[in-house]
């Protein structure tokens, strides 16, 4: 019988630098997430001027005036809870 072993040195050794190259792959995307991780800094300002909210909660309010004008009380109402909450 004849000896076909060069095929499957073959396949094996293009199966092990696939291997290698998907793994060196992996490895770099790693190192570049965590030093972007490190790096990133998000400067958030959680605080609104009151003039700024009142006229977001306005805006608001005239919307869903506008999109539905049979729940007004309802709007209204709940309006007045969140006022009497703070």
């Amino acid at each position: 019988m004849l000896n076909y072993k060069k095929g499957q040195v073959g396949e094996s050794i293009t199966w092990i630098v696939a291997t290698l190259i998907l793994i060196a792959i992996l490895l770099v995307f790693i190192y570049l997430s965590i030093t972007l991780s490190k790096t990133k800094s998000l400067n958030v300002s959680l605080k609104a001027d009151s003039e700024d909210s009142v006229n977001w909660i306005n805006s608001k309010t005239e919307m869903a005036y506008s999109i539905n004008a049979n729940n007004k009380n309802k709007i209204e109402e709940w309006i007045s809870l969140e006022g009497k909450n703070e």
